[in-house]
């Protein structure tokens, strides 16, 4: 089991350039996500309005208060094998992954993925489930969907051994929180 890092919650107020959006739970871990991790996301999302796509949440696992994520960069799935209406995450896929994060951010871990539903909505599916249960089954990993046409995104994440929708923390780059 992975322990938090003590640190500073970074707090919404007024000009620091931190955004709620959607609801939090108290019971739950908060997600922040920083501006560009989030452009990344949804710039990566749109580049294929066919088939499932997605990839990593990168970033750390902390707690002041509460315990709480912060997604600091996105790394593609490049090797995952797409489909209509499926993706799957293949030994190279996280081959590469471990990789990426060991060279590029050795400090951080994967906190979370990402996939779309393209012109499907917003929601989970049970094979969505099944790779969330097995493969981000820690109770702070989280997992993004967004539908590129629909031009939507949502956050998933475990509460009461459930996965359901929540809201999230936006963080401008240059903030200082």
């Amino acid at each position: 089991m992975v322990e938090p890092i003590a640190k500073p919650m970074p707090m919404p107020s007024a000009g620091n350039g931190v955004r709620r959006v959607g609801r939090l739970y108290q019971d739950s871990v908060v997600i922040f996500i920083r501006d560009r991790a989030l452009e990344d996301i949804l710039d990566y999302s749109h580049q294929n309005l066919r088939c499932e796509i997605g990839g990593f949440l990168v970033g750390g696992f902390f707690r002041e208060r509460q315990a709480y994520i912060e997604i600091q960069h996105y790394l593609p799935a490049l090797d995952a094998r797409s489909q209509t209406a499926s993706l799957t995450f293949t030994h190279e896929t996280w081959a590469q992954v471990n990789r990426d994060i060991h060279t590029k951010y050795p400090d951080q871990r994967i906190v979370g993925w990402h996939h779309t539903h393209p012109g499907l909505g917003l929601f989970l599916s049970e094979y969505d489930q099944f790779i969330h249960r097995n493969f981000f089954a820690e109770p702070w990993q989280v997992a993004m969907v967004v539908d590129p046409k629909q031009r939507e995104f949502v956050f998933y994440q475990w509460r009461n051994e459930r996965l359901v929708d929540c809201g999230f923390v936006c963080v401008a780059d240059d903030s200082t929180v």
